[in-house]
């Protein structure tokens, strides 16, 4: 059956009028049949291209922000109390404790793997980065000892726990982090010489691995706990930073100039590392952000709030050098926040210049509260992109009724904070979706994600595993001329693919396809396109409409593999023989199909016409033939080749021994005629005058074909079962 393949672009979207040209790498993913396109309203553009679910059967947690990997993909991750079961093949090592779980998808959201981390005890996972060497870092907090996949003991009740894996989630090392306290794991980034910045909070005084006391000696409040470790896990320094009362990191980045950004919630006023009060009493809180040099230095520190709660939970640098801050604030027009709440908390939305003074803010909400912020990142047209939860239905910025009681809100800014679109994600869910995430991907789309309990219903066409599973789902903007297309990108050579236009807003169309015949088309699908020589190939697709074109350039998109070796057939007796090496065969008689006759090798019963199709590991076919083949008649003594069987016929046991070996254990296998190995028997001890006995009972009558191994040597004889 024919794979389609659908083309995930690249590089940057052009939104503005006129041609504008992208030239990418060679992203793919399977083209699911199954796919639904759901119509977009007026207000919200994004057409649905595909969602899926991942879990096993009790509970997954989302709880990383999904990540696009360089292949395209996507690695999602979180905490899993699962066995084994649904989409997870490794059970937790806990009983009834959770486990990192992260699961590696393609770019159409098909599961390539997945792993489970753990020790004994509760791991929960909360970052996830691709590194350099396309593997992933993985950070999160652990209470387990050593035990399972964790080599170190923890140091308090909770230490941070990094593990780094290669690209199919092998594990490479483990390292864990902590003080005497509680360490409360949040976020993690590969830095610029290769090594890795951890982040979160922590109670824990001097001790283990942390050098500096907290500012609240009590041990009942928590500062930003900062380490930095290098490319294999050793740990270079660490660094708290935090006032008086609490202060929770759960954001941080590294700067353009190798410094680092922190950002979190507060409740402390001045004092300690803390510079300006917080606005509300307590137990009200504030965003706050730090600024540290690469060695850790605090270079300035600032705080945002209104009266009430202000919890920051997202933070990232901007194109301008500024920084864009995300999470969600109960608080009305007061202190930094110039709108007020439309119902209870909003998402609060603050950007920065480059030494952190405030530029602008912005409230989104609907008429309830929209609590559980996830994430925030800056978009290729200079705006922002962010999600979390909503249990608001049609109000203030929300256009979209919620079809669950909590469901994900995801909304696009523009570059001044101004609303271009929302999105609310529908599951059926009976209880709430909480969290939720969303990215801009290279193609100038948008996945989003969370977790749920809902089946199917609304955008969600997959039934949940168990309990809560993780679920991702991708959109893309209907409203930008948008070059795409599917194809069948890996061919053989002197074979032909269509190519399937999933373009949008396009009138019209030029193709250019070098190296295939025809070289270019007009087609809105071009067909049969073939390639004749092996070898890498580009393809280009220029799409237009009255407004201008777009042109998407996908670099060695075609891959025409190899042609197979030549085959031959030689014949010894009536056995004829392919050329070894090849992944499949398939023998035919007089240009029919022999059943079942799928070895290299093919003893034949009838005199006639023989040929043999063999497939290598790619795919490609080759075929050869042999013409007027003799076929030795089954009384006729056997051809020995240096192996002496008797009786032959044979009862139930057959004695077999050789003239051309020392006496030494072999290896025999039986086949039938049709080449299927029916018998292979326990090693045997035969040589010149040395005879064993192999029970061949289990046999039906017939002609069979014995083959005997010893090293490098292969005998080969047959044999009539009576």
């Amino acid at each position: 059956m024919k794979k389609v393949f659908f083309i995930q672009r690249l590089g940057y979207r052009n939104t503005c009028v006129g041609s504008s040209v992208r030239v990418v790498g060679l992203f793919l993913f399977f083209y699911c049949a199954s796919c639904i396109i759901h119509c977009a309203s007026a207000q919200n553009p994004l057409v649905k291209m595909w969602d899926k679910r991942f879990g096993g059967t009790y509970q997954d947690w989302l709880w990383a922000s999904p990540l696009q990997t360089s292949d395209g993909g996507y690695i999602l991750g979180g905490y899993s109390n699962s066995g084994i079961g649904g989409d997870k093949t490794q059970g937790i090592w806990g009983g009834g404790g959770y486990d990192y779980w992260i699961v590696k998808i393609d770019s159409f959201g098909n599961k390539q793997w997945d792993k489970d981390f753990g020790g004994t005890s509760g791991d929960l996972l909360f970052s996830i980065q691709q590194t350099h060497d396309g593997g992933y870092i993985l950070g999160g907090y652990s209470g387990s000892g050593i035990s399972g996949d964790k080599t170190q003991d923890t140091v308090g009740s909770a230490d941070y726990w990094i593990i780094k894996i290669d690209s199919l989630g092998n594990k490479e090392w483990d390292k864990d982090f902590g003080g005497s306290n509680f360490d409360d794991f949040n976020a993690l980034q590969q830095t610029f010489d290769g090594g890795y910045i951890l982040g979160g909070g922590s109670y824990s005084r001097i001790g283990g691995d942390k050098t500096q006391d907290n500012w609240d000696t009590t041990g009942n409040t928590s500062d930003y706990w900062v380490i930095k470790i290098d490319s294999l896990g050793n740990k270079e320094w660490d660094k708290r930073f935090g006032g008086t009362n609490n202060d929770d990191l759960s954001s941080l980045y590294q700067a353009t100039d190798g410094g680092y950004i922190l950002g979190g919630t507060t409740n402390s006023d001045v004092g300690g590392d803390k510079s300006q009060p917080k606005w509300g009493l307590q137990p009200w809180t504030d965003y706050w952000i730090v600024k540290i040099d690469s060695l850790g230095n605090k270079q300035w520190d600032k705080d945002f709030g209104g009266t009430d709660w202000d919890r920051l939970k997202s933070l990232k640098q901007t194109i301008d050098g500024g920084y864009i801050l995300g999470g969600y604030s109960f608080s009305g027009i007061n202190g930094d926040k110039t709108e007020p709440t439309n119902g209870g908390f909003d998402y609060w939305i603050i950007k920065t210049d480059s030494l952190g003074n405030k530029q602008w803010d912005k409230d989104f909400g609907g008429s309830y509260p929209e609590d559980g912020f996830g994430n925030i990142s800056q978009t290729t047209d200079g705006g922002y992109l962010f999600a979390g939860s909503s249990y608001s239905n049609i109000s203030g910025d929300k256009t979209e009724n919620n079809l669950g009681s909590e469901q994900t809100w995801v909304v696009k800014i523009d570059s001044l904070g101004n609303k271009q679109w929302d999105k609310t994600l529908h599951t059926n869910t009976p209880y709430d979706d909480e969290i939720g995430y969303a990215i801009q991907t290279r193609d100038g789309c948008f996945a989003m994600a969370n977790y749920t309990s809902g089946g199917i219903g609304g955008d969600k066409t997959q039934p949940s595993w168990g309990d809560i599973d993780i679920w991702i789902i991708k959109f893309c903007d209907s409203t930008i001329l948008q070059p795409l297309f599917s194809a069948v990108p890996n061919l053989c050579p002197g074979t032909c693919t269509d190519f399937l236009n999933l373009s949008f807003n396009a009138t019209s169309y030029q193709w250019y396809f070098p190296g295939a015949t025809p070289a270019t088309s007009t087609a809105t699908n071009p067909t049969n396109i073939c390639y004749a020589n092996s070898g890498s190939y580009n393809v280009q697709l220029i799409a237009t409409n009255a407004n201008g074109s777009d042109t998407l350039l996908l670099s060695n998109y075609i891959t025409v593999y190899p042609a197979p070796p030549p085959q031959g057939i030689s014949q010894s007796g009536d056995t004829l023989f392919a050329n070894a090496g090849a992944a499949t065969y398939q023998w035919f008689f007089n240009t029919a199909i022999i059943n079942g006759a799928t070895n290299y090798f093919y003893v034949a019963p009838s005199s006639g016409d023989y040929n043999v199709v063999c497939t290598d590991s790619n795919g490609c076919e080759v075929e050869a033939a042999v013409f007027n083949v003799i076929a030795a008649s089954p009384t006729q003594p056997p051809q020995r080749g240096g192996v002496e069987i008797h009786p032959n016929p044979v009862g139930d046991k057959l004695v077999v021994s050789s003239s051309e070996l020392e006496e030494r254990e072999v290896d025999i296998t039986i086949y039938n005629i049709l080449g299927e190995k029916v018998l292979a028997v326990s090693p045997l001890s035969i040589g010149r005058g040395v005879g064993g006995e192999a029970d061949v009972s289990p046999l039906p009558s017939g002609m069979y074909y014995l083959e005997v191994s010893s090293h490098n040597k292969v005998f080969r004889s047959k044999f009539v079962k009576q």
